[in-house]
């Protein structure tokens, strides 16, 4: 299933609200409402666990996994770190054992920020950015053929609570003998 939604979507979305082939049935019923958080899949949820819920089969309903640190809140939040640890290093390894020098660097930041710049336009990031921070790479880290990159990215949140605000009115009926006209 994580598979089929990465080639398919991508590994920025979650499991959640995804049809699950297969599935004849569950050992617990378990109560949802798309308008009502008080049921068993809303208090399931609440409480970080995802479950499986029937509404045109049955689908995955929960986004959050159990880290306690709130920057890892949503399970996408974890596969995109994994994800963007693993593409950042591969698509640098042409410049390990490089030449070290200040024109390395510029084009390993370069590059990272090219990436994270790809991956926001594609939809994977909110945004990044990558620097060198010169208090890591002194001359004794340098010369030892040590350098670090650092860079930060922020993920896209699932849409968890869709929220509609509802409100009648009368000010569509102002212009309604010039619409009626028209």
């Amino acid at each position: 299933m994580r598979a089929k939604i990465d080639e398919q979507i991508g590994w920025h979305k979650t499991l959640s609200n995804v049809g699950v082939n297969g599935v004849t049935g569950i050992s617990a019923d378990v109560f949802w409402d798309l308008q009502d958080p008080a049921t068993d899949a809303g208090l399931l949820n609440k409480n970080d666990v995802t479950t499986l819920i029937r509404k045109d089969g049955f689908r995955f309903w929960g986004s959050r996994c159990l880290s306690d640190d709130p920057l890892f809140a949503f399970e996408n939040y974890t596969r995109t770190a994994q994800v963007l640890a693993d593409t950042m290093a591969e698509a640098h390894m042409w410049a390990v054992d490089g030449v070290l020098n200040p024109s390395l660097a510029r084009d390993i930041i370069e590059g990272l920020r090219a990436k994270m710049r790809s991956l926001v336009n594609q939809g994977y990031l909110i945004g990044g950015d990558c620097w060198l921070d010169e208090s890591v790479n002194d001359k004794d880290t340098l010369k030892a053929g040590k350098l670090t990159i650092d860079y930060d990215y922020t993920p896209v949140p699932p849409l968890e609570n869709l929220m509609l605000r509802q409100r009648i009115t009368d000010r569509y009926l102002v212009d309604f003998a010039s619409r009626v006209a028209a």
